[in-house]
């Protein structure tokens, strides 16, 4: 009976620690004219069609060969310790069709094999990394924002319906942290839906104070992105630069004292998800339709003083 050598059988003979592991294995299922070697105390594998196990050592090391039969052909599929029959499923995509005929036996097989590349494992996949933020048991999304109060920022774009004015005060920690980013270069912005109380003074305040006043009408996103500056990655006091990226801040938070867990009251239950970086730019095309089509502070501005404050409920075009 032909045999054929599949991919995680070759790999299984040139991985192990025995150095005589692959020659007990051919031996035991390999004749010398490459021809398949019976034996009687072969029996079905559960579990995969058309599979079966071959004993190629007993008591200590117990060393087992999975094969197929195939029709007339027999293709040795696995090969290891007794635990090799553990929870197998059959060959991947593209193994049988990549599978080497054998045909010669005795040594020149195991030769063969030792001059074959070995073949790449396919590497482990990284544990899942939790990139959702709550604010509740642990003000997780609160933390994420002020862990970046001491790093350089190029912009800071801060998108939300719903913003409590009296967050952005010198004297408020919040305030404090964007004042500090601009005087240290970043270009802040804010983009938010028209208040309600058509209450601007706090915007005015923080036009004074160079951030950029943006207001987008029937506005319920909410985004929170601080963009690494990546000219000042290895500027001096800056320690363990290459660790550093962007932070982008999806979800439920509005900048109030409850949506961020600001102050003593008590806060919402919220959830933010924490963009992977790769994706900066689908949000820097994001924040720019916004800013295009949503109103500057002088807008505002005129619309309140003509009593129009309803424009402001439509876009530009």
């Amino acid at each position: 009976m032909p045999v054929f050598l599949l991919p995680d059988f070759i790999a299984d003979l040139q991985e192990h620690n025995d150095a005589h592991f692959a020659r007990r294995v051919l031996q035991k299922t390999i004749r010398h004219d490459g021809g398949f070697r019976p034996d009687t105390d072969d029996h079905p594998y559960e579990g995969i069609e058309d599979a079966w196990i071959r004993y190629v050592s007993r008591k200590r090391t117990a060393y087992r060969v999975i094969f197929l039969r195939k029709g007339e052909n027999i293709y040795l599929f696995r090969a290891g310790e007794h635990s090799v029959e553990d929870n197998l499923t059959g060959p991947a995509a593209g193994a049988m069709e990549a599978a080497v005929a054998v045909d010669d036996g005795g040594p020149e097989v195991a030769a063969a094999l030792a001059g074959m590349p070995a073949r790449e494992r396919p590497a482990a996949a990284p544990p899942p990394v939790n990139r959702f933020k709550r604010n509740i048991p642990n003000p997780q999304i609160h933390r994420e924002i002020f862990s970046r109060r001491n790093l350089p920022h190029k912009d800071i774009w801060l998108v939300a319906p719903f913003v409590n004015g009296d967050l952005f005060a010198p004297t408020k920690p919040f305030g404090k942290l964007l004042l500090d980013q601009v005087e240290d270069g970043a270009s802040v912005a804010l983009i938010t839906a028209p208040p309600k109380d058509k209450n601007i003074e706090w915007m005015e305040t923080l036009a004074e104070r160079k951030v950029g006043i943006f207001v987008y009408p029937r506005l319920h996103s909410k985004l929170y992105c601080f963009v690494f500056d990546e000219n000042r990655r290895y500027e001096r006091g800056l320690r363990e630069g290459d660790q550093y990226s962007s932070l982008i801040l999806v979800g439920s938070s509005n900048l109030t004292s409850m949506g961020m867990a600001l102050g003593e009251r008590q806060c919402n239950e919220e959830l933010c998800y924490s963009v992977p970086e790769n994706e900066i730019g689908f949000i820097e095309e994001y924040v720019a339709e916004l800013m295009m089509q949503g109103y500057e502070l002088p807008d505002v501005r005129r619309f309140l003083a003509r009593g129009q404050w309803q424009k402001l409920e439509n876009r530009k075009w």
